[in-house]
């Protein structure tokens, strides 16, 4: 009979890559982990790691084994939510991670309700960007995640990750409707709004403009620099931030252009003005936001009503 606590930790090295990292996101040392592992090819009779540079590949074998070992974890999850449903049991802790827009918006309405509807609930939330977050969920250090994908970027899908849309985030142009600082003409900008929602720019009129951008190498630089190749021409970028606030601030006040999410403009547009001037593009670039747990923990209690919460947040007002 195959050790299942064995198949977890094969499973763990696959997630992580390396024997350390699995070692360090469950709690054993390097050796132990070798050794279970090895406990493991003997228990089969197959090879199922091989060393490749300074990490590892599973082999044939071994992708089988971890395919298995999803497999249980989902149903082991799907068991212990099938025995808190007939337990009823009153509460809990649930361990949140979310991304900073979500942060600032959807999680502390989502936090605002439970409160009042579920008392015995207790959130513990931090923040972690998005692969990050689904890493930890998948190593069983987080419940409930909210992360988003880039509809031009792909990011890795974990097997036993069970996800729930939330909303499409459009990035939306701030800096660019200020005509003192060098707007479209009417021309090009009607040209624009032919090909998508009303007022929305053709991203290629923006081509001659100075750009603020976010983090070098982040998954939004990623996407910006992508729409803009897209569009013809390479950004000429004259600052750069992490904080979708500051990226705001900035263009606006240095007549540069910025593409940032609908959803931060909620809490990070530097004035009522320069909300208002945000505008659509015409060929939209989206992020999609969605709330995700342990496939089978969907039907726990605690998890169900924080990603109910969190579904009935996205329609709250702002």
């Amino acid at each position: 009979m195959i050790d299942v606590r064995r198949l977890r930790i094969l499973r763990e090295v696959a997630v992580a890559g390396t024997v350390t990292a699995a070692a360090r996101a469950l709690g054993y040392t390097p050796s132990a982990v070798s050794q279970q592992l090895a406990a493991l090819e003997r228990e089969t009779g197959s090879e199922l790691l091989r060393r490749r540079g300074r990490g590892i590949e599973l082999t044939a074998e071994g992708r089988l084994l971890v395919a298995v070992a999803e497999r249980v974890g989902a149903e082991l999850e799907a068991a212990e939510a099938e025995l808190a449903v007939r337990a009823a049991r009153p509460g809990g802790v649930v361990r949140l991670l979310a991304f900073a827009t979500a942060l600032q918006t959807l999680v502390p309405r989502a936090a605002a309700a439970l409160a009042a509807s579920a008392p015995e609930l207790t959130l513990e939330i931090d923040e972690a960007d998005p692969d990050d977050a689904l890493r930890l969920l998948v190593q069983e250090r987080a419940d409930v995640v909210v992360a988003h994908d880039y509809d031009l970027l792909e990011r890795r899908r974990h097997a036993r990750v069970h996800r729930r849309e939330l909303l499409a985030d459009e990035l939306r142009v701030v800096g660019a409707a200020d005509a003192k600082r060098g707007a479209p003409d009417a021309k090009r900008g009607a040209a624009g709004a032919k090909s998508g929602a009303p007022g929305a720019l053709d991203l290629a009129t923006l081509a001659e403009r100075a750009w603020v951008l976010p983090d070098r190498g982040s998954a939004c630089d990623r996407v910006v620099e992508r729409a803009c190749a897209a569009a013809g021409f390479a950004p000429r970028v004259v600052a750069r931030s992490s904080d979708f606030a500051a990226i705001a601030a900035l263009a606006e006040a240095c007549g540069a252009v910025a593409l940032v999410p609908r959803l931060s403009l909620e809490r990070t547009a530097p004035t009522a003005a320069g909300a208002a001037a945000a505008r659509p593009l015409a060929t939209p670039v989206r992020r999609l936001v969605f709330a995700a747990v342990r496939d089978g923990a969907q039907r726990r209690p605690l998890e169900a009503a924080v990603l109910d919460a969190l579904t009935d947040a996205t329609a709250a007002p702002a």
